[in-house]
């Protein structure tokens, strides 16, 4: 039997790193519309136009899912460059954090914030809250030993305010966090406590 001209031709199954990334998109997806306790691997196949087979072949559970998902999206802050200039170094660091709420559509958070899974809030901690934190650190210190900040501004919870307000903004107002509201945060409320 031959197949008409004008036939629509059949999609081409998606494969390897294609279909990996629709699979991960899903998953975000999922977590934004109907969270981390609702979440199935029916509902992230259905999402990702594959067949649930698919995903167990790779993964056990959706748990092991959600932290693959995670490990291959999130940024890693602990590659950034530190420079001379405190200020500078802090804004870089919570742009890189504002990307990585951005990047999973601000549904990573949100889950944390309300999931009972260990190894999501372990995730989150050790790819991006510690990483973030340490970086400000490690900026404040070179920034009090230079002489350019007080002495003792550079104290963990100093170092900690900055990605506090950034993901709590995220929280209560969406993932789109404006270049606006990171330069108020650096430049207001940071900035002014640590200064020499």
């Amino acid at each position: 039997m031959t197949v008409a001209a004008d036939s629509p031709a059949k999609p081409s199954r998606r494969r390897g790193a294609a279909l990996e990334q629709a699979i991960y998109e899903a998953v975000f997806a999922q977590l934004k519309s109907v969270g981390y306790a609702e979440l199935t691997m029916e509902g992230v196949a259905a999402a990702a136009g594959t067949g649930k087979a698919a995903l167990y072949r790779r993964w056990p559970g959706r748990e092991a899912l959600v932290l693959d998902a995670l490990s291959s999206t999130l940024p890693r802050p602990e590659q950034i460059p530190l420079g001379d200039d405190v200020r500078e170094n802090i804004l870089t660091v919570l742009r890189c954090l504002r990307d990585a709420l951005e990047t999973t559509y601000g549904a990573v958070f949100q889950q944390v914030k309300s999931s009972t899974s260990i190894g999501l809030h372990t995730m989150v901690r050790d790819r991006v809250s510690d990483p973030c934190r340490e970086m400000i650190l490690r900026s404040l210190q070179r920034g009090v030993a230079a002489g350019t900040l007080r002495p003792g501004a550079d104290g963990v919870m100093t170092a900690t305010v900055g990605p506090a307000m950034l993901v709590h903004r995220s929280l209560t107002e969406g993932p789109a966090v404006s270049d606006d509201f990171l330069v108020a945060v650096v430049d207001e409320v940071i900035m002014p406590a640590v200064r020499a």
